[in-house]
Parts: structure tokens; sequence; C-alpha cells
């Protein structure tokens, strides 16, 4: 078996004490996420970037399944710890549904906050990109303030009539106007 990259996490709040390796251990291999034996995590480092949230980079024991095709070898399955053998294509399925539904949320607060705005001020705000848009809900009608997908790629929006906006993400593929991208069109009702 060999190290996974490193991870990632944040934690909210630990009683409101500091959170320490020992515990970001114990949560992390209890956590839904990795369900693994203690031995099967490594914390290498515990930042504490606030009084209720901190970031640790640990080290998940993992195991990789590999076929050849042709003359190259692929990674087929991935093992977390003694969990059970995961088709490599099923996992990344898996996170592009949801990134894709988180990115759905996301236009969703932002039409929320464009319908916050009209209800004040009568009309959409003027706006030439997603920038300008964001800039003017923020932070009076969007808090926090959302600029980037599930996937951290920015979001796009266009004015498509004098009640109605599109707005965009380029989806798991990055690229605008293909198959996979995930826009919402917005009509404001007045």
């Amino acid at each position: 078996m060999i190290g996974a990259p490193l991870l990632f996490l944040v934690f909210n709040g630990c009683g409101g004490r500091a959170i320490n390796k020992k515990t970001a251990q114990e949560l992390i291999a209890g956590s839904p996420l990795a369900s693994l034996n203690k031995e099967n995590v490594y914390v290498e480092s515990v930042s504490q970037t606030g009084s209720r949230d901190a970031i640790v980079e640990a080290r998940l024991k993992a195991a990789f399944r590999f076929e050849k095709v042709g003359d190259k070898w692929v990674i087929r399955e991935v093992r977390f710890g003694d969990r059970p053998w995961e088709k490599v294509e099923e996992v990344l399925r898996a996170l592009q549904v949801i990134k894709t539904e988180d990115t759905r949320v996301l236009l969703r607060r932002v039409a929320e906050a464009v319908d916050a705005y009209c209800t004040k001020n009568g009309k959409l705000p003027e706006f030439k990109d997603y920038v300008a848009l964001s800039d003017k809900l923020y932070p009076e009608y969007m808090n926090p303030l959302i600029r980037l997908d599930a996937w951290e790629r920015p979001l796009s929006a266009r004015r498509i009539g004098p009640d109605s906006v599109r707005l965009l993400s380029a989806g798991p593929d990055g690229i605008a106007g293909s198959a996979d991208d995930i826009d919402l069109v917005h009509i404001v009702r007045h």
C-alpha cells in the first residue's frame, strides 16, 4: 500500500478548544468520509485558522489496482485503509454529481440575490459580466460573495432580457458552451 496524496480538511469547532493531531486523527478516521482505522491515518500538521476553523494535512493509507492496457498502466480501483475496492471511474463520477449539485445550489443563491436586488430597486442591476453583477449584489444581497463554481472556476452571467439573466458554470470540463455546462435562466417577477 502507498500513501494517498495530502488531504486538506477543515473542521469546525472542537468544543471550544484547539484541535490537536490526535483529535484530528480520530475525527478523520471516524468520519463518514473515511471510516478508517486510526492506523490508516497520519496527521502531518494542524493549523488553527480561527477560533472555529482548522486545516489538517493528513495522509491516508491507500492501495491502487492497476491494469496494463496496451503498453500503458491505468489505475482501475482504489481502496482507502481496509475499506472495499472502488472503481476509480465511479468515485470520479460521484464527485462530479456532488459538485454539479453544489454548483446548482450556488447559482440558485445568486438568483435569490438578484431577486432581492430587484425587489428593493425595481429592476435588474446593470452589469457587463459576472464579476460586475456579483459586485452589485455583495454584501447586501449576497453574503458570502459567490464568484466560483464547485470546481473553483469563475461563474459567468449575461442579461438575456429586461427581466432575465443567465447564470452559467462551465461545468466539470471547464469549457463554456460544452454539453456539461450548468446554467440557470432566471426571470425576475415584479
